[in-house]
């Protein structure tokens, strides 16, 4: 197995792992451990460090484009590192000017209970620091070929931290005001153990080499850093925005069952994630070569199996959501249609496959980083006219609405671009079999106990589902798969 086919599989099994403990962590365990304001505060931390971070950063993290032109271990790459920290450590005194200026703008105590964001306002500092620099340094592993470290670190062990802290105040070996330092180092020792392993492989020196940039390069630095300030941040706008909006309006009571609903939501897009790392070289290399039949069976199949798997996820999710419901405090009942919602948000994206992946390694990779921006406008205006009336449940029909209008325009731009479109006449079915599944498993009769009632609709829903799936044949790799499963099957009977 060659070394990036290790690095995928090592990197895969570490971030699903992480995505469970975050998922347990934040979903199940803090509800019953923090109250919907502490739950909120953590939450909306974490948002603004990682805006924050990804400004400060002045674009220069678009840069890794160009470290090709500056690759050379003997000179320990003529100061990339150097160059990289420099102007990260600029944006962020920038940055903690701007948060000392607008401080009150961004706590708005006047949506607030209590004085609890005023009091931990500035572990915005600490947090939005170490965030910036774990950026640099992954960046800059992965530029030498380690894709895994910065991953695992992240995904992993940062949320394996953090899980300790909850469950430090689960057991009352401490109080609030203790916990939020130790939630505060979670986060902040991922950093230093990236850096400590650049360190142990002397690939973390901070020597300039200002001589070997010349006007060219330096030049096309300039511009692309330039290029990646203004679009660069545009998803993390586009990402939590509505938290923003939720506190500003509601207070972290609110941005808080709102985050706890929005993490079963996105559990529907985990099948995507994994497709995508992998799909982004595959396709890379379909456009050096220009086989762009190769690039359309992907994008094809692409769309079927990441549908498949969301629709299947969307109707376990919505069939049990009383039941997940029940098991939380009352006050998070609050986010039920959030859950639909950011769910439908996720069928959405799954629904058009790798159009993300196919415009970004191609030529007109500019025009998606674009469409973010015009997206960012988009998401604002759905949250300014649908979070007064309808509430924590309006944020999350503004993130479906945004997902749709972003989706179509890559949709189109690849149809004009390229004449592709990825969809079959039976794509229609995997929608019809998710919805008279979950007719049938709603005749269920409730049990009494919520975690029996969801483990027999679990059931049902999966064995109704594949059925569906595998007769109506809506994706040739899963049908594939079975078959050949079903043949060892046989086979193994027929021995015995």
């Amino acid at each position: 197995m060659g070394i990036i086919q290790q690095q995928t599989v090592k990197g895969t099994f570490y971030s699903y792992l992480g995505i469970f403990i975050g998922f347990f962590t934040t979903s199940i365990l803090q509800p019953w451990v923090l109250s919907p304001e502490e739950v909120g505060l953590t939450s909306i931390l974490t948002s603004t460090s990682l805006m924050f971070a990804q400004f400060a950063i002045l674009g220069f993290n678009g840069t890794t484009r160009y470290f090709p032109h500056f690759r050379d271990e003997k000179s320990n790459h003529h100061g990339y590192l150097f160059l990289f920290c420099l102007v990260g450590f600029i944006g962020f005194l920038i940055f903690t000017f701007v948060a000392i200026i607008l401080k009150d703008e961004i706590i708005n105590q006047e949506a607030q209970d209590s004085g609890i964001f005023k009091e931990y306002y500035w572990y915005l500092i600490p947090l939005t620091l170490f965030t910036l620099y774990f950026n640099v340094f992954d960046l800059y592993a992965q530029r030498l070929y380690d894709t895994v470290s910065g991953r695992v670190l992240r995904e992993f062990a940062k949320r394996v931290f953090i899980l300790f802290a909850v469950l430090f105040m689960a057991f009352k070996f401490v109080e609030f005001h203790v916990f939020m330092p130790l939630w505060l180092l979670a986060n902040l020792i991922p950093t230093a153990l990236l850096a400590l392993k650049l360190y142990k492989r002397n690939q973390l020196v901070l020597k300039p080499d200002f001589q070997f940039i010349d006007r060219d390069l330096r030049n096309k630095l300039v511009s692309i850093s330039l290029f990646a300030i203004l679009t660069g941040s545009a998803p993390l706008i586009v990402e939590n925005i509505d938290k923003f909006m939720i506190n500003g309006k509601f207070g972290l009571d609110s941005t808080g069952i709102y985050s706890i609903a929005l993490y079963f939501g996105t559990v529907i897009t985990l099948p995507a994630r994994s497709l995508y790392s992998i799909a982004y070289t595959v396709v890379s290399e379909s456009w050096k070569s220009n086989d762009l039949t190769n690039i359309r069976m992907i994008y094809r199949k692409s769309c079927s199996n990441q549908t498949i798997a969301a629709v299947f996820i969307f109707t376990l999710i919505w069939i049990n959501v009383d039941n997940i419901f029940k098991v939380l405090p009352s006050e998070y009942g609050a986010g039920k249609y959030v859950v639909f919602f950011i769910g439908l948000a996720s069928v959405i994206d799954s629904a058009t496959g790798i159009n993300g992946v196919i415009l970004a390694t191609s030529k007109y990779f500019k025009y998606d980083s674009l469409f973010y921006l015009v997206l960012v406008g988009v998401t604002i205006l759905l949250n300014l006219l649908l979070i007064p009336p309808f509430g924590i449940t309006g944020a999350a029909m503004a993130v479906a609405g945004t997902y749709f209008v972003f989706n179509l325009f890559r949709l189109i731009f690849i149809y004009k671009a390229f004449g592709m479109q990825p969809y079959t006449k039976v794509f229609p079915l995997i929608f019809f079999i998710g919805a008279v599944v979950y007719s049938i498993c709603l005749l269920i009769p409730d049990l009494a106990n919520p975690y029996f009632d969801s483990m027999l609709k679990t059931a049902a829903v999966s064995l109704l589902y594949a059925v569906g799936v595998y007769f109506a044949r809506v994706s040739e790799d899963i049908n594939s798969i079975a078959d050949s499963l079903i043949a060892k099957v046989l086979r193994y009977m027929q021995k015995k």
